[in-house]
């Protein structure tokens, strides 16, 4: 028995995505995919949620679906704002530059226990806390972007709401619908069922059969008596 409180009561909401500041026609600027536990249940494509699995089917249509695509959907275009008023701080300047952002919250006993964002621009990380609020510049050419997003004291408590907030929400009622599969209803008939359904209907043609014949029985000689008497 797996002792209360333990590992496995705590369950983890991962999204990862991947932001485009600038993109040729037909080409989408952001891609999301989330996953319960490590199973992908959400995928995100040009403005396109489409639900993963027995899980997303489970959740597509459903309050929580349509509160965290809204969400996934406002995260997205904010964190393309940012990538693109923060190029002029980026050290390398050839091409577009490409963000990839990874959201990662933990969850148990109905509480938040962990919530943090990783950034990567071009192979340069720096990583938020949202429990503690804490920024860490993980290579120092990124230092500008994180300067600048730190600063911002909308964007830095969107994502504080998101990470805690929001997932706590999501998870709550993620793993309503994490449910068994439904079992099989059909069974083998029981052998006695069956053998009492065979004798009632024998016992019934039988019956019918006696009824005809008693019928036949008494009407016969009565027609045979009349022929004989009328020739």
């Amino acid at each position: 028995m797996v002792p209360e409180g333990s590992a496995a009561d705590t369950h983890s909401l991962h999204c990862d995505i991947i932001v485009k500041a600038r993109t040729t026609a037909g080409q989408p600027w952001c891609e999301e995919q989330c996953s319960l536990d490590g199973v992908l249940f959400l995928k995100y494509n040009n403005r396109k949620f489409t639900p993963l699995g027995n899980r997303g089917n489970a959740v597509n249509g459903t309050q929580v679906w349509t509160d965290m695509t809204q969400r996934l959907n406002y995260l997205g275009q904010e964190l393309r704002k940012m990538l693109a008023n923060s190029i002029q701080e980026m050290t390398e300047t050839s091409g577009p530059p490409t963000l990839q952002v990874i959201m990662l919250c933990k969850y148990k006993q109905e509480q938040i226990v962990g919530a943090s964002w990783r950034f990567n621009i071009r192979g340069k990380y720096f990583i938020f806390n949202t429990m503690n609020m804490n920024w860490t510049l993980i290579d120092p050419e990124a230092g500008g972007v994180m300067s600048k997003w730190k600063d911002d004291a909308q964007f830095t408590k969107d994502l504080r709401t998101i990470s805690t907030a929001d997932c706590r929400h999501w998870l709550k009622e993620l793993l309503k619908h994490q449910k068994e599969k439904p079992r099989s209803t059909s069974r083998v008939p029981d052998i006695t069922q069956l053998l009492s359904a065979i004798n009632t209907t024998q016992f019934q043609h039988e019956k019918a059969f006696i009824v005809t014949a008693s019928v036949i029985a008494i009407i016969l000689p009565l027609v045979v008596g009349i022929l004989v008497k009328n020739c």
